[in-house]
């Protein structure tokens, strides 16, 4: 009976040792794969990150080149108004020396057999066109010349927010 209770607790013992032994398999089973799989998503997370990281830069490209481009555009918006600027100078000096030519010649008039005392006054007439002329034309000039600077920054800036937002 004694050896009957030997080999009983002897196979109970290698029993437990055998169990113990499955279930130690079994958990570095269990660990080998959870750290597989944590892996996987540490992987999984760094190509996201490049990507992310990829997409930032290629999208900050993209922003920097519209930018640009909208400053180029400004710049040759404020070039043409600028030219467009100095034809219109052109017209007005042309339009100038008419106005003197017309002035002149009233002076002239005023001398003239023909006119019955009216000279003194048709020189006022001829100098007070000149003068508004002069003065309308600058006024016209510097309206200009402010509604073409603020155009070309209201659209250069209207470019670049549109270049900023995706």
């Amino acid at each position: 009976m004694v050896r009957a209770l030997v080999a009983i607790v002897i196979l109970a013992l290698a029993s437990f040792g055998i169990i113990q032994t499955y279930r130690l398999a079994s958990e570095k089973a269990g660990h080998a794969a959870t750290r597989a799989g944590h892996a996987e998503q540490l992987a999984g997370l760094e190509r996201a990150a490049r990507e992310a990281e990829q997409n930032a830069r290629a999208e900050e490209q993209r922003r920097a080149a519209a930018l640009q481009g909208a400053i180029r555009e400004a710049e040759t918006n404020l070039a043409r108004a600028r030219a467009d600027a100095a034809a219109a100078a052109s017209a007005g000096e042309r339009m100038r020396q008419r106005v003197a030519t017309l002035t002149s010649s009233c002076r002239a008039g005023a001398g003239h057999p023909a006119s019955s005392g009216a000279g003194p006054a048709a020189s006022a007439p001829g100098d007070l066109l000149a003068d508004v002329f002069d003065r309308v034309d600058q006024a016209v000039r510097d309206i200009a010349e402010h509604a073409d600077a603020a155009r070309a920054a209201g659209i250069a800036c209207q470019t670049g927010y549109d270049a900023l937002t995706p």
